[in-house]
């Protein structure tokens, strides 16, 4: 495996499963986060509420709000994964080729990796998130420090998946036979 081999292996799939991740993840958050925020709302305007005859209208609330945060979920995740994800797996392909040739010890590379790959990920995809939160914003009316910590949830989830998602990473370099780098 040369090099070349090593960096764009790496790179590819960390995009690839950064977007994936940041597709179905962000999705996942946006909806939860959509639904939590809307009864937490409601239940400030109408503490009286939960009579039985609203429950239709209420669930079809729900789910509609749960489709809008999915896709605006998707909208945040889909472009920070990607970016994220390559960016991270190029950083573990140059981690790997100056550390860890030859691997010697496969039990902390894949230690070292996840965290260097979750605390990439995690502060990475908060300047992301804040990023595209401002670009979507009214920038008169942005509540920049509002926006800070919302966006700090899903940077976590980020973080902590790109640790997993790195032993995949860590799995296929382990799996290659290292000759002419």
């Amino acid at each position: 495996m040369t090099t070349a081999r090593l960096l764009w292996g790496m790179k590819w799939r960390g995009g690839a499963w950064g977007l994936l991740a940041g597709t179905l993840l962000g999705s996942a958050y946006g909806a939860v986060f959509a639904v939590v925020v809307d009864l937490y709302a409601l239940s400030l305007r109408f503490p009286y509420l939960g009579e039985a005859s609203d429950a239709p209208r209420a669930l079809v609330g729900a789910l509609f709000l749960a489709l809008v945060g999915a896709i605006i979920g998707a909208l945040f995740g889909v472009p920070t994964g990607l970016l994220v994800g390559a960016s991270n797996g190029l950083l573990l392909g140059v981690l790997t080729r100056a550390l860890f040739y030859p691997l010697k010890d496969a039990r902390i590379y894949r230690r070292v990796v996840a965290l260097v790959s979750a605390v990439f990920a995690g502060i990475a995809a908060w300047v992301c998130f804040v990023a595209l939160a401002l670009f979507y914003a009214n920038r008169s009316a942005a509540n920049v420090d509002m926006i800070v910590v919302i966006v700090a949830i899903p940077a976590l989830i980020a973080g902590v998946s790109a640790g997993f998602i790195s032993r995949f990473i860590a799995r296929w370099y382990e799996r290659n036979p290292i000759s002419n780098f």
